[in-house]
């Protein structure tokens, strides 16, 4: 019985055995052992050990490396790229090739793994280059427009100016750094934040890589909406000009200027005034260009509104005066003071006047005897020297250089005159009784007595001019008596 027994536990055994190579085998062939791979990106460690030389870099080719690793068909759908990491560490740099060994850990799932992950890239290549730091001020760039008459004033930023550290070639590429505010439709102070913008030298935007850092992700800014006033520009102008010129006037191809400021500065302003000392023009003798920077001119509080030119060129024009000779009768209408007892006559009877103007002036003056002035009254009978005076009010832009001289001729008027008048008188009185008298007086005793009276006449007007006849010394006294 005993064997009979023993044999039966034998052969369970052996069932058992039996079994189990069978199930292993079932198990082998059901749920096979596989390679599988993931894509896992490559992390670099220790790149402080560039940046403390002054260094960074860049992964050249791919930045992610294939892991392969082996586990069963049921435990495939577990592992996950996440399962990995794959890193470079920058202290096992060759710097001969610029490769570093990749490596690769398991983090999740190691128990459904079979053998240890092996990364198919041994090592990766990266390229350095010199690290910059770089500040940069922000500006200010405007999109849309202000409602009619108004401007945007000056804005306030915080902060008004930016880090960038990176690759030296990126941060070479960045020419200006700026934030946008829009404008549209704005009448009341605007404030708010933007993030800042990079632009190259053509003003195109940049993006930046991950490789640069900025100490500032977004800039606060406030911006006042002001008023815009246009002011008149007035030139005061200084110094003389050079003798025989003359300063004619201010030259500008603007004049005026929209300012912006508040309502209360304004108010108050309506001219910006250029001082002399800007406009000065001492011996000019030509034409004198002077660029004004009108900023200069400013009161305080207001500024030029728009981004238009604030440089201005005025021109102070100069011209040469020009002389000219008149020449006027001198006449009855000249003289002034007469007695009616003398007749007055100028030698010569014209006199020069010489006039310093301009040249369109001295087209526009015309003078006659009536223009001119010689006093006569203290003058008596002889040849006098007289001065001339100009008797016309001329305006001062004209300059009178010289009158000339001439001498006046007094003469008494002869009282023959008044006889032979008197005679005359006297003749047709006689003719006109004797005819009313007798109408038959006979034609000799109207000629006899005709006669009578033309001798007595004749006669008297003889004595009248032997009465004025004078010795030659004689006249002379007489002359410096008077």
């Amino acid at each position: 019985m005993k064997e009979k027994q023993n044999k039966r536990w034998g052969l369970k055994l052996l069932s058992v055995l039996c079994a189990f190579l069978v199930w292993l085998g079932v198990v082998n062939v059901a749920d096979p052992v596989m390679t599988s791979t993931v894509e896992v990106p490559v992390e670099i460690v220790n790149g402080e050990v560039l940046e403390a030389s002054g260094l960074t870099y860049e992964i050249i080719g791919k930045k992610t490396t294939t892991v392969s690793y082996e586990v069963k068909t049921t435990n495939a759908h577990r592992i996950r790229p996440a399962d990995f990491r794959a890193y470079a560490d920058m202290t096992d740099l060759w710097s001969v090739t610029g490769s570093i060994p990749v490596k690769v850990e398991v983090l999740n799932h190691s128990e459904y793994l079979l053998s240890a992950p092996v990364s198919r890239v041994s090592t990766i290549k990266i390229e350095t280059e010199p690290l910059q730091k770089k500040r940069f001020d922000i500006n200010v760039s405007y999109a849309g427009d202000l409602e009619e008459g108004y401007e945007a004033g000056d804005v306030v930023l915080s902060p008004d100016h930016l880090y960038v550290e990176g690759p030296e070639s990126t941060i070479g590429q960045i020419s200006s750094v700026g934030i946008e505010i829009s404008l549209d439709g704005l009448t009341m102070d605007a404030e708010g934040t933007a993030s800042p913008q990079f632009y190259d030298a053509n003003g195109n935007k940049i993006v930046l890589d991950q490789r640069v850092e900025v100490d500032c992700e977004s800039v606060s800014y406030s911006m006042p909406v002001l008023k815009v006033k246009s002011l008149l520009l007035d030139f005061e102008v200084s110094g003389q000009v050079a003798d025989g010129y003359r300063f004619t006037g201010v030259e500008c191809d603007v004049k005026s200027v929209p300012v912006i400021g508040l309502k209360s500065v304004l108010a108050s302003l309506n001219t910006i005034t250029i001082p002399g000392e800007s406009l000065n023009l001492d011996g000019a003798r030509t034409n004198m260009v002077r660029t004004i920077d009108i900023n200069e001119y400013l009161p305080v509080g207001v500024s030029l509104a728009g981004t238009g030119r604030h440089e201005i060129n005025v021109t102070l024009t100069v011209e040469q005066l020009k002389e000219r000779v008149y020449t006027v009768e001198v006449n009855d209408a000249s003289f002034t003071g007469e007695n009616d007892d003398y007749i007055y006559r100028a030698e010569p009877d014209t006199v020069n006047i010489r006039i310093e103007a301009l040249a369109e002036e001295l087209d526009s003056l015309t003078l006659d005897s009536a223009d001119i002035q010689v006093d006569v009254s203290s003058m008596g009978e002889g040849i006098h020297e007289a001065k001339v005076v100009l008797k016309l009010d001329l305006d001062r832009v004209y300059r009178v250089l010289d009158i000339s001289s001439c001498s006046i001729q007094v003469m008494k008027v002869p009282e023959a005159t008044e006889s032979a008048s008197s005679a005359g008188t006297a003749e047709e009185t006689t003719a006109e009784t004797s005819t009313g008298a007798s109408e038959t007086d006979d034609a000799s005793g109207a000629q006899d007595g005709t006669e009578v009276s033309g001798t007595a006449a004749s006669h008297e007007t003889e004595e009248s001019r032997r009465a004025e006849v004078h010795p030659a010394e004689e006249s002379s006294s007489a002359q410096e008596n008077r």
